[in-house]
């Protein structure tokens, strides 16, 4: 084996074993938050030592720290993989989906995001208005995707001109957020009932925005023409 492919095998261990840490921690933090956390139980835990955990992330604060980047980082993933439509309209539908998939996949991950009760990290607030988890959203990858959506939205008329993007984009995040908080809660009696409940919900958020031209385009995607 070549040096540069025992250089590529230690870089995907070191990886995989970072990976590992943070789903254990993202567990242990929505189970017990920030007192449950200790590196040494977490190292034991997935079988590395708790100088690996130190190497990784300098402490408990850089493993907090990482732990929301990469909630983040696996929905602005999911954002990038969601089906891109000329028909902005239809992008934005998309991303919606992309969220409650993401959310579904990643429950642990999604529980921290937008923690009321986990203090975030000074290293991620993004000056003095970031004082909680929530307040930060709108600095990372995923919300800016889908703010850019909504903009071509206003763009080609479907949303109005006259009120703010950012007023638009957190009416669309709040309401994709909330359901998906009920569904991971066991609001809905099924994953059909849960997904019935989503369609019907973003379509009335939706319909509540939209222009009379964006209405239209929409009565004419419920007909599939």
């Amino acid at each position: 084996m070549s040096t540069q492919d025992k250089g590529s095998a230690a870089d995907a261990r070191r990886h995989a074993q970072r990976e590992a840490l943070l789903d254990a921690a993202s567990e242990m933090l929505v189970h017990g938050g920030p007192d449950a956390i200790s590196l040494r139980k977490l190292a034991a835990r997935v079988g590395a030592s708790t100088m690996a955990v130190y190497t990784a992330f300098g402490g408990k604060d850089g493993l907090i720290a990482a732990l929301f980047e990469e909630a983040f980082d696996r929905l602005a993933a999911a954002d990038r993989a969601a089906p891109k439509h000329d028909e902005p309209l239809l992008w934005l539908g998309e991303l919606a989906r992309a969220y409650r998939g993401f959310a579904l996949k990643n429950p642990s991950y999604y529980s921290l995001m937008i923690s009321a009760t986990l203090p975030i990290p000074a290293a991620l607030r993004h000056g003095e208005a970031a004082e909680t988890a929530a307040r930060g959203v709108s600095q990372h990858a995923s919300y800016e995707i889908m703010r850019s959506a909504v903009e071509a939205c206003v763009a080609e008329g479907s949303f109005p001109a006259d009120v703010e993007p950012d007023e638009l984009a957190g009416a669309l995040w709040a309401a994709v957020h909330g359901h998906c908080s009920l569904e991971l809660a066991g609001f809905h009696a099924s994953p059909e009932a849960a997904e019935k409940r989503f369609n019907m919900t973003t379509e009335a958020i939706l319909r509540g925005l939209l222009t009379p031209k964006g209405l239209k385009k929409l009565e004419s995607f419920s007909r599939g023409s």
